[in-house]
């Protein structure tokens, strides 16, 4: 009776806090239709959706403790589906890709052996020419010229034929390498798609299995854990949409090399302090709210300096979804700094940068509750400890 009763009490939370959300997401329609009415930009009208996406994403944690059995093994399959998801993705890519270059070699390997072919028919004719010809030589030629004047003339082309014949022989030889160099190529590509579809449609099995078996806990949900379930799906997805963004900064060649030493404090004021640690933060629903990748530098005003903590070049300068206003550094040998919730950014992308320059303002951007930096640093794309990097200032 009590278990009814505790379960009937957390149905009406469930309820009231989607009706609170439903009115609020009203509102900021409404909002929003005002302020284009109004003249305000559209960058002003994303900035405040996503704010209103992310303030959500943050409330879903108070139900934390009494989401069902059921919930949580909806979320655990979620993360295999997503993971299936990507790796079709990414095999599809990987196709596409190969048989573009397949296309590409079967058209190179037809034009070489077009002229493969008008060369060594042209090569033959010259040899059996040259067999008709008898035992006529060269010197046969030259000696049979008339006077000194018809003897240079005969030379010089005897030696423009020599050396044309000499540069056909050649072209002939190098056209023929090709060909069995693109023929290779041509046959390892098909090899390696065959085996790339085997494991696309392997996995797409999987996939969809694993999207059955999914749906199947799915149903046994109230319709408000329905509810709750497709939120938390396209928070995943968002975070997923940004890891992308990151690794593809990360991923970007830059022509300097990382030094190494201590990187500076990432907040040019005094008095800051570190408000969240890096690490795991434990939550029963798989990726809802994952491991903190950085640390959070508050007990800073809005409008702080953030600078730059080595020497590198700017990779992103913009938008990057919970993570608000956001600039990525690179430092080469695969060192990255990541600078969260910005204000107002005061760099460009490419933009080479020293450390201590200025290139953010502090703020309360993205997944935010108040002013302050999430200040990463990654190795390779790996996550690390940004203590091993930097040291609090006294």
């Amino acid at each position: 009776m009590k278990k009814k009763i505790i379960s009937i009490i957390l149905i009406i939370l469930i309820l009231q806090y989607f009706c609170t959300f439903v009115f609020a997401e009203n509102s900021i329609t409404n909002e929003i239709t005002n302020n284009i009415a109004n003249g305000n930009s559209l960058e002003q009208q994303k900035q405040e959706v996503e704010d209103k996406i992310d303030e959500t994403n943050g409330k879903l944690e108070y139900l934390q403790t009494e989401l069902s059995a059921t919930m949580i093994r909806v979320q655990e399959i979620e993360d295999k589906v997503l993971a299936y998801e990507s790796d079709v993705q990414e095999l599809g890519t990987q196709m596409e890709n190969l048989q573009t270059s397949i296309d590409d070699a079967t058209q190179k390997l037809a034009i070489a052996s077009q002229s493969y072919t008008e060369k060594s028919d042209m090569l033959a004719k010259r040899l059996v020419a040259m067999y008709e010809s008898g035992n006529i030589s060269y010197l046969d030629v030259l000696l049979n010229s008339n006077n000194i004047t018809d003897f240079i003339s005969r030379y010089y082309i005897l030696e423009e034929i020599a050396e044309y014949d000499s540069i056909l022989i050649k072209q002939v030889e190098e056209e023929k390498k090709n060909i069995e160099t693109t023929k290779q190529k041509l046959e390892n590509e098909q090899a390696e798609i065959k085996i790339v579809k085997a494991k696309l449609e392997q996995t797409s099995i999987v996939l969809n299995n694993m999207k059955t078996l999914q749906q199947s806990y799915v149903d046994d949900l109230t319709d408000a854990e329905k509810v709750l379930q497709e939120q938390i799906t396209e928070y995943k997805k968002e975070q997923a949409e940004i890891e992308a963004k990151i690794l593809a900064a990360n991923s970007t060649d830059v022509n300097i090399q990382y030094t190494g030493g201590e990187m500076l404090w990432p907040v040019a004021i005094s008095g800051t302090a570190i408000t969240s640690t890096y690490g795991v933060r434990e939550h029963p629903i798989q990726g809802v709210v994952k491991e903190h990748t950085g640390i959070d530098i508050g007990n800073t005003p809005m409008g702080s300096p953030v600078v730059a903590a080595a020497d590198g070049i700017v990779t992103y300068a913009g938008w990057l979804g919970g993570y608000g206003n956001c600039v990525m550094i690179n430092h080469g040998d695969g060192v990255v700094t990541l600078y969260g919730h910005g204000n107002k950014i005061l760099t460009e992308l490419n933009a080479e940068v020293k450390q201590g320059d200025v290139i953010m303002e502090v703020g309360s951007t993205g997944n935010s509750t108040g002013p302050h930096l999430h200040f990463e640093v990654r190795i390779n794309g790996t996550i690390t400890n940004p203590l091993n990097y930097v040291k609090i200032p006294n």
